[in-house]
């Protein structure tokens, strides 16, 4: 009797575990590798596996091998670098308002005019290199970059300069810029760099060369620079203010485009129905009249279920366009990954002729897997059965591998798998699969509990 019981507890055990397959897929691909010797591969989902997946977050995405085996694969988001610039300014000695050093017969062989200069309440003595000559007029300058101001590698590209143009309208002088990161041992960044400033009053015209332009291989996070500035000809003005120019590259989320179609629309409203739920980060909206204001409030639903009749408001805005050239408006949601299936605009105290373009964006995906072995590869989506098996990136590859740098594989034409048709066929069969799984779980219970009660009385039936 025991013996019973287990078999029939492996039987039933083995009736409720599915194995995953390609048949439990709706869509699939073939995976056209460009590197066959590559241990990894990376693939841009297309716009059909956005739309068809059974999951916002891809979670029923599947890679099987030519052993229709499932192969590991890691899903990560698309990065770009984004160029920032930011200015800020510095702070100033003008060295030539800062005590020099008594010079005597050995200083004056040295050739240098010695400042010093309280930085940070300590005495820093700078050596400036003597202008040879007459009639040279000379301004000297040390900057410091304060310390509150992160500096990334090879950041900063420029500083502009802001002179004191009342003291002398019209000038000309060349600039020498060095670089310190001790304020002992100075290097030559820049030198025999042109600055000027030319005003015509009579055609009311002016030139002002004001930037220097800091050499890449000499702006590694340095904070203290030395200009030397002169003339043969003019007294230079006074520099009121410097400010450091910097350019960092900063990772930036891909975003993928999709567009919301319009399902109904009057004058002061309008419903829009993307394909599939998706997880929105931003919108678009594009008026279609140039010249045009329209104030609106934005509602959105995750699903177009008609149990779903309430409308989640975004926020009210106002949409503009100027011109032809105008880009689309962007709307930044405040919380990512909104899952949006529906949205709906409403005019306020306005209208509108034709409803406007709305697109939404998600953020764009990668695809990596092993694609050393066991090829051509496979690439499956679309069932509401699947949990997610993808691996994280940094289990999947190592750290010090970038994404950008594995070989890009391509997917062929996209065909149906196990005969559906779509999402919907898929998800009837859903229904009715899990009244089966639930009638088989209650016939098993009752199955086990008759079987229990039968051993029991066995058992008590038996002699001592």
């Amino acid at each position: 009797m025991k013996k019973r019981l287990m078999y029939a507890l492996l039987l039933f055990s083995g009736l409720t575990q599915a194995e995953d397959t390609l048949d439990n897929y709706l869509f699939g691909a073939i995976i056209e590798t460009a590197n066959e010797t590559s241990m990894y591969s990376r693939i841009d989902i297309p716009e059909d596996m956005y739309i068809h997946t059974s999951s916002t977050h891809l979670d029923d995405v599947r890679i099987f091998n030519n052993k229709k085996q499932p192969v590991p694969f890691a899903l990560a988001n698309q990065y770009e670098q984004k160029e920032s610039i930011q200015t800020f300014p510095v702070i100033i000695y003008a060295l030539d308002q800062q005590p020099k050093k008594p010079q005597n017969s050995s200083q004056d062989s040295l050739d240098v005019d010695q400042y010093h200069v309280n930085i940070n309440s300590k005495d820093i003595q700078i050596n400036v290199d003597k202008k040879k000559g007459k009639n040279i007029f000379t301004a000297n300058y040390l900057l410091q970059i304060p310390d509150n101001i992160k500096l990334e590698s090879g950041a900063i590209r420029q500083l502009t300069l802001d002179f004191d143009d009342n003291e002398n309208p019209n000038w000309q002088a060349k600039a020498k810029l060095l670089y310190s990161y001790d304020l002992n041992n100075w290097q030559i960044a820049s030198s025999n760099i042109p600055l000027m400033s030319l005003t015509d009053q009579n055609n009311h015209q002016s030139l002002k060369v004001h930037t220097i332009d800091i050499p890449a291989q000499s702006n590694d996070q340095i904070r203290y620079w030395l200009i030397t500035l002169t003339s043969d000809q003019y007294i230079i003005p006074t520099i009121k203010q410097i400010e450091f120019t910097s350019k960092i590259r900063i990772p930036q989320q891909v975003q993928y485009p999709l567009k919301f179609d319009l399902i109904a629309s009057d004058h002061e409203e309008a419903i829009y129905q993307l394909p599939s739920p998706q997880p929105v980060n931003e919108i678009t909206i594009e008026l279609q009249s140039s010249r045009t204001i329209l104030p609106l409030s934005i509602f959105y639903k995750a699903t177009d279920s008609d149990k779903d009749k309430s409308w989640h408001k975004l926020n009210d805005y106002i949409i503009r366009r100027n011109g032809d050239q105008d880009e689309p408006q962007k709307i930044i949601l405040h919380d990512a990954n909104i899952t949006m299936k529906q949205l709906k605009i409403k005019a306020i105290n306005a209208s509108f002729t034709t409803a406007p373009n709305i697109i939404a964006y998600r953020n764009r995906i990668n695809l990596i897997f092993n694609s050393g072995d066991n090829g051509p590869f496979t690439l499956a989506w679309g069932s509401t059965q699947a949990t997610r098996v993808a691996l994280p990136q940094h289990v999947l590859i190592p750290e010090t591998q970038s994404i950008a740098d594995l070989p890009e594989a391509h997917i062929g034409k996209i065909f149906k798998l196990a005969g559906k048709t779509d999402i919907e066929s898929q998800n009837s069969k859903s229904t009715m699969l899990n009244w089966v799984i639930w009638l088989c779980l209650i016939a098993g219970a009752a199955f086990l509990v008759i079987l229990g009660f039968k051993l029991f009385t066995e058992i008590k039936k038996s002699p001592q």
